[in-house]
């Protein structure tokens, strides 16, 4: 019989692994709601003119890589690939935006998106995020890259730099937009096919190209931010003298758009070089836009998403191992049951406990707490227990005493 794997572009997390997740999904919960977020969970698919009207019909988000199929009512459903429309549409569906002058959400899941798999990039992958809805300042904006980077800060993340533009609001875009396209207009044949398209749609999107060839034809495009008005100006300049009060280093990248259509004011990237081709870590901007195009709502909002695999790929082994408290050898049948009550005693206090249902000889047990890097070994014997006491060995300390059992829960709690 065939064994069944998993499909291509997926991934499972376990092990290691696993430990990694939760520690990044762990820490940017606690930083996140330190700054007053709340999380927020919406379903994994939508109907998918959400994402084609709020992602954008001419981004490769949408043209090649959503996951979109016919449901039995015969809807046009779209697992999610990106998580901030879906926020937008719960924010409008339940009116949020009555009950609070400024909403602050996390959340933390898979997306999908049929793209090539390779290293840090997965057809179903996992994002952590922030949206702020309902505040137009500039210090907000400042203060969100600011705390983007503390999470990759905090988890021991270094070499990273940070890159912000302006793409302006819809008059400066549409301003640019004539620049852009005299610029690209002799140029065209030269393009990419994806180019050649995307100037016809979206002609910005041009500049986020990867193409090599596209790099060079573009690298003398005109400059967005010649285009803003003042107030965006203004916006951006404010948002670029937060940044230095926050401490945080940043470098000015004209070329930068972002692959989604909604984005309108500041945009920024976290990227590293550590991760080749798939250097950007984290990401996102102000889309003051997408409220009016999904609910008709004159909105503000910001935000940002972070790649988790991406995340763990820069961890390597720094970061806080699950490991056992504990791990408990009983020896002899007779001590058995002295055994696994102590480990629920124990367990139940809070302590992480590691016991084998079945019994074995010593050199087995100290094998197995080995191989499980615990950090005690508790050695149950029939001696010790007729006594009444246990023989603890710490395993990071390589030392070894005997204590009744209430010293041993004053000892490890």
């Amino acid at each position: 019989m065939k064994l069944i794997k998993a499909v291509r572009g997926t991934k499972d997390i376990y092990g290691s692994d696993a430990d990694k997740y939760n520690y990044i999904v762990n820490t940017a919960q606690k930083l996140f709601e330190d700054y007053g977020y709340t999380m927020i969970k919406t379903p994994i698919f939508e109907e998918t003119d959400l994402f084609k009207r709020g992602i954008g019909e001419g981004t490769d988000v949408v043209e090649k890589e959503m996951y979109t199929f016919t449901d039995r009512g015969e809807r046009s459903i779209t697992l999610r690939p990106e998580g901030t429309a879906a926020v937008v549409r719960c924010f409008l569906e339940n009116k949020i935006y009555a009950q609070e002058d400024i909403s602050r959400f996390y959340y933390a899941g898979s997306m999908f998106r049929y793209e090539r798999p390779q290293a840090g990039r997965q057809r179903e992958f996992n994002q952590i995020g922030v949206e702020v809805l309902g505040e137009s300042s500039p210090i907000l904006d400042a203060e969100v890259i600011a705390m983007g980077y503390t999470l990759l800060e905090k988890l021991g993340i270094t070499d990273l730099a940070v890159n912000i533009n302006s793409v302006g609001g819809k008059d400066s875009r549409m301003k640019y937009r004539k620049t852009l396209l005299s610029y690209l207009e002799p140029k065209k044949e030269e393009l990419c096919d994806d180019c050649r398209m995307r100037i016809e749609k979206n002609p910005l999107r041009v500049l986020d190209c990867k193409n090599e060839k596209c790099k060079e034809l573009t690298i003398d495009a005109p400059i967005i931010t010649d285009s803003l008005n003042e107030e965006e100006k203004v916006h951006y300049e404010t948002v670029k003298k937060y940044l230095d009060i926050f401490g945080v280093k940043y470098i000015e990248d004209p070329k930068l758009v972002r692959g989604l259509d909604y984005y309108s004011s500041t945009v920024y990237e976290i990227i590293t070089n550590k991760l080749g081709s798939q250097g950007t870590v984290l990401g996102g901007g102000r889309y003051d836009n997408l409220l009016k195009q999904l609910g008709d709502k004159d909105i503000p909002a910001f935000g940002f998403a972070a790649g988790v695999e991406r995340v763990m790929m820069l961890l390597g082994d720094n970061y806080p191992k699950n490991t056992p408290d504990l791990y408990i050898a009983w020896l002899g049948e007779n001590t058995r049951d002295f055994a696994f009550k102590i480990a629920q005693d124990l367990r139940v206090s809070g302590l992480k406990v590691i016991i084998d249902y079945n019994g074995k000889g010593m050199k087995s047990h100290m094998k197995k707490a080995d191989k499980i890097q615990a950090k005690n070994v508790l050695i149950i014997g029939e001696d010790e227990m007729d006594k009444g006491v246990v023989l603890l060995k710490d395993f990071v300390n390589r030392t070894q005493e005997e204590l009744t059992v209430e010293q041993l829960k004053e000892k490890l709690l």
